[in-house]
């Protein structure tokens, strides 16, 4: 493994000496090392390196570059070159890279905008225009279409033509009279015969999306038809995009992490180390924590109500002091076993877009025998570690102490139960109430977790221990 992680290393090494020594015909150069190794040579030059080097490429091939830098690392690169060698990079880049950078440029891609040929200002506009959750915000405009009333050799003679023009070639699209009708994989182009036609061999049978679309429920459906690239169309079936499966993997990289901030309670789906301020983190996190802290004053509430009952005699303090001992434990277990319990439900809703009823109380079922059988086994495990816990310390083995191990290990059976079955319901109650059920996060259910087997655990005790203790 080391030799590899060296060889990585000798290889970055070589592109920077490619770099640094040579002036001419450096492209050439680079063309055998791969873009991405490149830009990472590129985030480690000095400044004055930086614009030297991009003053002896193209835009072309400087675009090609950025399109493998992070945000923030263009952001810094763009720092030392000129504001017009930027605008001829913005221009070269795919459409929704370009875009991206610009939004995340904020104040300066906007100007930057401004200079940008007009005409593709009008494309980045386009794109810009349509919100983070929507699929037209991801499209790329670079693909090829042809006329199905074409041959297979007058096709052959427009892709190579037209090739050098675009990224994506693996599918060509067909239309007639500018609308959508069906599309052709190159490889079938190739094996076709010359003289057959485009409208013969073409696929009709197609997924294909609006621009407004939600992003996941296009990914779900490029995830489910395995196909490496969907059609965006306006009403009037015009394709006016694509969507690839290089965008498929940076749109489930964004829906995961808005799910994991989700449910780690974090309101904002941002999550960046290095332009992350205090008074963003601080207004990402405190709307939910004064949510949760309002949830946890219920938990106050119900010892509140229970305390009276625990401090009339000494018997009852005692009984008090038992029962906090297993308490931590009792709570941690239910809200653990909530929390699978969630997650298990948030993934399948976030994999099926229908909720399949007769399914899902299946789902609902098992899950209840689920959280019936684990609080049996915690509860038995639970009432041996009393019992031995109590011989241990040379307690007599009493029918008091028998009950209160009892009523314990019961208490647990009932609060895992009840909370198996809650952190299925929570989320799939809030995927009805079209609220997003990640929201349903881990501090969330825990909290409502507490509350429940915190009433169960102390009713059940009271009920039956505290006329044992008096």
């Amino acid at each position: 493994m080391e030799n590899l992680y060296d060889e990585v290393k000798d290889y970055q090494s070589e592109i920077s000496e490619v770099i640094l020594n040579n002036k001419e015909n450096l492209e050439e150069l680079l063309e055998e090392y791969h873009l991405f190794d490149i830009s990472r040579v590129v985030i480690e030059l000095k400044p004055n390196q930086l614009s030297d080097f991009f003053s002896h490429i193209n835009a072309d091939f400087s675009a090609e570059i950025f399109e493998y830098l992070e945000t923030d690392e263009a952001e810094d690169v763009i720092e030392y070159l000129s504001e017009s060698k930027i605008v001829r990079i913005i221009e070269n880049m795919e459409i929704d890279e370009a875009v991206d950078l610009l939004k995340y440029l904020r104040k300066k891609g906007l100007n930057l905008l401004n200079k940008i040929n007009p005409d593709k200002r009008k494309e980045f506009e386009r794109i810009m225009a349509y919100q983070e959750d929507q699929i037209g915000a991801f499209m790329s405009n670079s693909f090829l279409t042809i006329d199905k009333s074409l041959t297979v050799k007058e096709a052959m003679v427009y892709v190579t033509k037209e090739a050098h023009s675009v990224d994506y070639i693996s599918i060509i699209y067909i239309t007639e009279n500018s609308k959508l009708t069906g599309y052709l994989r190159l490889k079938d182009l190739i094996v076709a015969r010359a003289t057959e036609l485009i409208k013969d061999i073409m696929e009709t049978r197609f997924e294909k999306a609006f621009p407004t679309d939600d992003h996941e429920e296009v990914s779900a459906i490029m995830q489910d038809t395995s196909e490496s690239s969907i059609p965006i169309v306006d009403e009037t079936d015009k394709i006016i995009g694509i969507i690839t499966h290089d965008d498929l993997m940076d749109i489930v990289e964004l829906i995961e992490e808005e799910d994991y901030t989700k449910f780690a309670a974090i309101s904002d789906s941002e999550i960046s180390l290095e332009s992350s301020s205090l008074r963003n983190s601080i207004k990402a996190r405190l709307p939910w924590l004064s949510i949760l802290l309002l949830l946890s004053m219920v938990t106050s509430v119900i010892l509140g109500f229970f305390e009276q009952r625990l401090s009339n005699s000494g018997g009852a303090i005692l009984l008090a002091s038992k029962l906090a001992i297993y308490l931590p434990l009792i709570l941690g277990m239910a809200g653990n076993t909530g929390t699978q319990s969630l997650a298990v439900m948030i993934r399948y809703l976030t994999k099926n877009e229908e909720i399949d009823r007769p399914k899902m109380r299946a789902h609902l079922f098992r899950e209840l025998k689920t959280g019936v059988l684990q609080g049996l086994i915690i509860g038995v495990l639970i009432f041996v570690m009393i019992n031995m816990t109590t011989f241990i310390r040379g307690d007599i083995l009493n029918n008091i102490n028998l009950i209160y191990a009892l009523v314990t290990a019961a208490s647990i059976f009932i609060a895992l139960s009840v909370a198996t079955i809650l952190g299925a319901l929570i989320p799939l109650l809030m995927n009805t109430m079209k609220i997003d059920p990640a929201v349903a996060s881990g501090p969330f259910i825990t909290t409502v977790s507490d509350i429940i087997t915190l009433s169960i655990y102390y009713s059940v005790s009271l009920a039956i221990l505290l006329p044992l203790f008096i």
